[in-house]
């Protein structure tokens, strides 16, 4: 059933990116070490007809912060950090104008955003020019507290760029050589990293503003993220984050022990409604079962990572506009998955059934609604293109005869009930069909970079 809720989620992505406008998007899903789906729709560069493949490159932002955290937890395991120490134990720097200890912040209120310091401490998200490490320090010496720890859940990218420095300091090498050496070369991740090279900005995905008012967008240039690489600086692509999601499933045997993976990824504090947030992990709820993962933004950029532990399941999305849907697009994987693993979508009658049934598979469209028609479980299913959760509300079709099948379970406010006509050429098979009494016709879908 697994690989049937791949075959929705690609037809589903497809259309979502054209839906939403998206110039380029990629994503990858690995199931314990193997990666089962990876698939890349749009353009990398749209002037220059680039096509994003899987392959691609993206500024992944703030999922640098679980990279970040990761270090850190290898540190603690060594026991050259403990994460209820005061930070200024490995940051002797991490000290107000007066000199006095910025303690009683604490490495693990800095992990889960709850030491109550400043978001970002200067503009660089608006002129891209982001700050030195010694203009962090000078910023730190000004004094970055705004609540009191643990008086509330206060996200921070300035918390994490000093969770950069602990690494460095405990580790007594720089924080960028540590990652390199103790998580990226390990799991051989080849197209992660933090330098900018001519070559990595050639591998990168042009990074794109805002859709507004049908304008064309804003690309943006490569910024370096200077002192704030620990909280927003990686490069990377689906393929090696899907690699380093599957190192952090529980059993995995890389990168931490089960028991350290276990403790960055049970809640810490509560955030919003049921989302949550660990150590470098904020954790959804996805259908009562638990997501852990992270998103990032940065200038052209939205991205996203997901998994489902106890299913050994992560979602990679990566997308070059800066309000590109990368989270809800990763929830909406997950949905698809739970959909498809769950009645009434039950394992394929025969496999003559559900290869008879693929012929029927396409993208129809009309005057007032787009249909993916998609075999599922031996059963033919039909849903809203541009739903945020295809088969939520999907229309299960019965067979009448080749060219005749009935909605016999679908939204009430539709055609439940009504027969499905579709139109046959000879050598072809169906070119459209009758919706009830709404004609629709085939279409090819765009087939992945």
């Amino acid at each position: 059933m697994l690989q049937d809720a791949l075959r929705v989620v690609g037809g589903w992505l497809e259309y979502q990116r054209t839906f939403r406008r998206i110039p380029g998007l990629s994503v990858g899903l690995v199931h314990g070490d193997e990666i089962i789906f990876r698939a890349a729709f749009g353009y990398a560069e749209e002037a220059a007809r680039r096509k994003a493949t899987d392959q691609t490159c993206y500024r992944i932002a703030s999922i640098s912060k679980v990279f970040t955290a990761t270090a850190v937890m290898q540190l603690v395991e060594r026991g050259l950090v403990r994460l209820d120490e005061h930070v200024d134990r490995y940051v002797p720097w991490f000290r107000s104008r007066r000199g006095l200890s910025l303690a009683p912040i604490t490495v693990r209120q800095l992990l889960s955003h709850t030491a109550g310091v400043e978001r970002d401490g200067a503009g660089h998200w608006q002129n891209d020019r982001f700050p030195t490490l010694q203009q962090i320090k000078a910023r730190v010496r000004d004094g970055i507290a705004v609540f009191a720890p643990l008086e509330r859940w206060k996200y921070s990218n300035l918390g994490y760029v000093i969770l950069g420095q602990v690494v460095a300091g405990a580790a007594a090498r720089p924080y960028e050589d540590y990652v390199r050496t103790e998580i990226i070369a390990p799991l051989r991740l080849s197209n992660t990293g933090f330098a900018l090279t001519p070559k990595v900005i050639r591998a990168l995905a042009v990074g794109y503003g805002r859709d507004v008012s049908r304008r064309p967008r804003q690309t943006f240039g490569h910024p370096d993220a200077n002192g704030l690489r620990a909280a927003a600086g990686l490069v990377s692509n689906v393929v090696d984050l899907c690699a380093f999601m599957s190192a952090q499933f529980p059993g995995s045997g890389r990168l931490l022990s089960d028991l350290s993976k276990r403790e960055m990824q049970r809640p810490q504090w509560l955030r919003n409604g049921d989302d949550r947030y660990g150590l470098g992990f904020n954790i959804w709820t996805v259908d009562g079962r638990p997501i852990v993962g992270h998103g990032g933004g940065f200038q052209g950029y939205k991205t996203a990572i997901g998994m489902d532990v106890e299913r050994r399941i992560g979602v990679a999305v990566l997308t070059n506009a800066i309000d590109g849907p990368a989270e809800p697009l990763m929830i909406g994987v997950f949905q698809t998955i739970n959909d498809c693993l769950k009645p009434p979508y039950r394992p394929p009658r025969s496999l003559t059934t559900r290869a008879s049934l693929r012929k029927y598979e396409g993208r129809y469209i009309g005057r007032w609604w787009d249909l993916e028609i998609v075999a599922v479980g031996g059963r033919l299913l039909a849903y809203d293109a541009s739903s945020d959760r295809p088969l939520r509300e999907a229309s299960l079709l019965e067979r009448r005869s080749r060219e005749r099948f009935q909605i016999v379970a679908g939204p009430g406010g539709g055609h439940v009930g009504e027969a499905v006509t579709f139109r046959w050429r000879a050598g072809r098979g169906p070119v459209g069909l009758w919706w009830g009494p709404n004609p629709m016709r085939r279409v090819r879908r765009r087939a992945p970079g």
